[in-house]
């Protein structure tokens, strides 16, 4: 009767059982990030979604706050009124940052008010430009300088429609594209959430999370 293992079959456990960690440490890694992520952002839309409640309440329905139309004037100074008018009170631990962020040229630009959440998470009110609010959501401080950060992955893309032709997310926080069916949100060639689509940094992922209740669903693009 064998009492104990031999050296080598010590050895061959020990080999098998690093080949396994091998293979399932990347996948284990990849789901505790895509959680983070998803945690992080549904706590954002719940915090702004409160927070424009608050503001309603103060400042009267959506449809009469200081809303720049479409072709206005929009640049930082006004941007930083706006928010803070409407949601800066209304937000706990915040912290205005640096407006800045690194152009084609890897050049510091103005682009916008970048706000600091409690959890390191950065906002970005881009202004507004073509009838809408953009507000750029990066899920750390470390992607609002990297200019490898991928919509979809590391900055998500949220807002609010300006529009008065019958949208029906009209003045409302929400992730961008929020008009859009389904099947728009992940095959137009403007913006969809498919792996194959080069163009506007798949801007429709944000909404296709989001109608699925935050999320990954199948075919998604991104690993994490």
């Amino acid at each position: 009767m064998k009492n104990a293992f031999t050296l080598a079959e010590v050895l061959i456990t020990l080999a098998i059982i690093g080949v396994a960690a091998a293979l399932t440490m990347p996948v284990l890694i990849s789901k505790y990030r895509e959680q983070v992520t998803m945690n992080k952002l549904k706590k954002f839309y719940s915090t702004m979604a409160q927070a424009q409640l608050r503001s309603v309440t103060d400042n009267g329905e959506i449809e009469t706050w200081d809303w720049v139309p479409d072709g206005g004037e929009s640049n930082n100074q006004i941007v930083l009124n706006w928010f803070n008018k409407y949601f800066g009170q209304y937000l706990q631990k915040i912290e205005i940052i640096d407006n800045k962020k690194l152009n084609d040229d890897n050049e510091l630009v103005d682009s916008g008010v970048f706000v600091m959440l409690s959890d390191g998470s950065v906002m970005n009110f881009g202004g507004f430009a073509g009838g809408y609010m953009h507000i750029y959501y990066y899920t750390d401080y470390k992607t609002l300088k990297n200019k490898s950060a991928q919509m979809g992955k590391d900055v998500f893309l949220f807002g609010f429609m300006v529009k008065t032709n019958g949208h029906k997310c009209l003045k409302t926080f929400n992730a961008y594209g929020c008009d859009w069916d389904e099947n728009t949100l992940k095959y137009s060639p403007w913006g969809g959430c498919y792996t194959e689509n080069p163009t506007q940094g798949k801007a429709y992922c944000t909404r296709l999370l989001q109608i699925n209740n935050w999320q990954v669903p199948k075919n998604y693009p991104f690993k994490f």
